[in-house]
């Protein structure tokens, strides 16, 4: 398998190749060799201007043509019509005579590009430039070589870098695949992989705690299940010897806690993976707090507000908070729905009850948290509250508890205002 910080490794260096490759090439075809070959052929003209007459002698010639040599910076050969050599100064390779009598202009040979220019009389004078490309061959590798390794040096580093915080992402996956629900990984950056790691970690929270809330449920049904279990197989013992009606009733009671109980453990596990609502509408808070009220006998209090949700979730939001009051404080000395400074709608329940102390106040948010080391026998599945929470977040808010000045307790529910639609 090809590792990833490879590919983006090789990639690298092949864009950084390709552009040094391609500037090499666009150098080398543009001003060096231009210029150079445009100087030798104006020389040569010079040169040829310059050159003795044919007649002149063998030492004039010679002297002629050191002097230009070292003026203008190249060798310099002049032969005769049949392709002999009349003087030669400098380094001239070997020409063939059907190279020097065939060609005019440049010629490449074995030892660098040469210019064979005619002149009138039919002489041959060549020209090598000193400076000449091929002298600088090894320049043109050697440096392109070196970007390149330059390059690479320095992009590994940064691809490994990159690739290594995905295959530290990759061990946290395998982590939590493999049941370990508090892997975690380390966020590094602020680029997109740093932010697929807080994903991770965003979603690894939350299965670690739907686990652990399923864990605790199915933990405490066993647990809260027995307790009318028990009831009703006493009650049938009972009535098979006594006709007596408050077994039945009791016998009743104790059927329709279960089915009670039953209920709320369901609807506690929907809600823990709810992840949208199923139905939502534009719910008048206060008459639906009222209905619920009524069935208690409790005046309610406040102003019209609308919500956007599941009315049956927001009523039976309400109901658990009236039946907490009713269970632990002998029911609901206030109920209020208003908005607050942020124009969140209010659901204000408030009590005469004994309290609940600072340490548990948040506890009796949590399924079958019973506040104060209430028995199991105490009334409640220890349900209702973490319910209302739910129920309350759901929706975009939250439920959360304080104490009266005067004693007793205050459940307060926030919820966002619903926005009328534009017209």
């Amino acid at each position: 398998m090809r590792r990833l910080h490879l590919q983006f490794y090789l990639a690298i260096l092949a864009t950084i190749a390709v552009f040094t490759s391609a500037s090499v090439i666009f150098w080398q075809l543009s001003s060096p060799w231009r210029s150079d070959a445009w100087g030798i052929e104006t020389a040569g003209q010079f040169a040829a201007a310059l050159l003795p007459h044919a007649d002149a002698g063998t030492d004039r010639r010679q002297q002629v043509l050191d002097g230009l040599r070292r003026h203008l910076d190249a060798d310099l050969a002049l032969y005769d019509v049949h392709g002999n050599a009349l003087a030669v100064s400098g380094r001239i390779p070997q020409l063939t005579r059907r190279q020097l009598l065939g060609e005019s202009g440049w010629a490449f040979t074995h030892g660098g590009p040469l210019w064979i220019l005619p002149l009138d009389d039919g002489r041959r004078l060549v020209m090598r430039p000193t400076h000449h490309p091929s002298r600088h061959g090894a320049g043109l590798i050697i440096v392109p070589l070196s970007i390149v390794l330059a390059f690479a040096l320095g992009a590994y580093p940064i691809a490994r870098r990159l690739t290594g915080r995905l295959a530290r992402l990759q061990a946290g996956v395998e982590q939590l695949g493999q049941g370990n629900l508090t892997a975690r990984v380390r966020v590094e950056g602020r680029d997109e992989v740093a932010a697929l790691a807080r994903s991770f970690n965003d979603s690894a929270s939350r299965i670690e705690e739907l686990i652990q809330s399923h864990k605790m449920l199915l933990a405490n049904c066993s647990h809260e299940l027995r307790t009318p279990l028990a009831r009703i197989r006493l009650g049938i013992e009972r009535l098979s010897c006594s006709s007596d009606p408050s077994v039945r009733d009791e016998l009743t009671r104790s059927i329709g806690e279960l089915d009670a109980l039953i209920g709320e453990m369901l609807l506690a596990s929907r809600l823990d993976a709810l992840k949208t609502l199923e139905r939502t509408e534009d719910v008048d808070l206060l008459a639906l707090a009222a209905e619920e009220a009524a069935h208690f006998d409790r005046e309610i209090e406040g102003q019209q507000v609308t919500v956007r949700g599941d009315p049956n979730l927001l009523r039976r939001m309400i109901r658990n908070l009236l039946e907490n009051a009713q269970r632990h404080a002998g029911g609901a000395t206030r109920i209020q729905i208003g908005t607050d400074a942020s124009r969140h709608a209010l659901v204000i329940v408030e009590d005469h009850g004994g309290g609940v102390p600072e340490a548990d106040r948040e506890k009796i948010f949590e399924p079958f948290y019973r506040a104060g080391g209430a028995s199991v026998s105490a009334r409640g599945s220890g349900l209702g509250l973490a319910i209302v929470r739910q129920i309350a977040r759901a929706h975009g808010g939250n439920a959360s508890y304080t104490t009266l000045e005067s004693g007793g307790s205050s459940f307060v529910l926030t919820l966002p205002v619903s926005t009328p639609s534009p017209h």
